[in-house]
């Protein structure tokens, strides 16, 4: 007959405690996504009724922010801007792509933030900087006309 060792309790414990411990720091993870980054969405032709979001020189260029708008339905949302040079304006939906929370403009490092789960979007093309969002930004078709900022949302974004 052979004798094996059996393990001490407290070392049976000590171990499924370890292996516990690391699959759920596993799981929760810091929401950095290593998923490639999707291509951008496509700028839309202008169509429908133009709203105005704000004066022109309200956004100056190389800034961002948010402003509220309606869809053609007439419920309220809320559109994110940017202005990459004096003559463009690009506009993108506010929810992210994600689980739909609002974004913000304000971040320390010049992206859309979703302070839900952490995701960013760069604000040049609405692509995914940091997960845990895998899509890019639906986009809106945006000018500057007569000293405004004028955004054509629809319902698809």
């Amino acid at each position: 007959m052979t004798d094996f060792a059996r393990p001490a309790r407290r070392t049976f414990m000590c171990a499924s405690a370890a292996i516990g411990s690391a699959a759920l720091l596993t799981a929760c993870g810091n929401g950095e996504s290593a998923v490639e980054t999707p291509e951008a969405n496509s700028i839309p032709e202008p169509s429908g009724e133009g709203q105005v979001l704000m004066p022109v020189s309200d956004l100056p260029v190389g800034s961002r922010a948010s402003a509220p708008a309606t869809y053609p339905d007439g419920s309220a949302t809320a559109v994110m801007v940017f202005r990459p040079d004096e003559k463009t304006v690009l506009a993108y939906s506010n929810k992210c792509t994600h689980q739909g929370c609002a974004l913000t403009p304000k971040s320390q490092d010049e992206n859309f933030y979703c302070a839900c789960h952490g995701s960013k979007f760069a604000p040049k093309d609405g692509t995914v900087v940091a997960g845990p969002a895998k899509a890019a930004l639906p986009r809106y078709a945006a000018e500057i006309k007569d000293k405004n900022i004028v955004v054509y949302v629809t319902a698809d974004a």
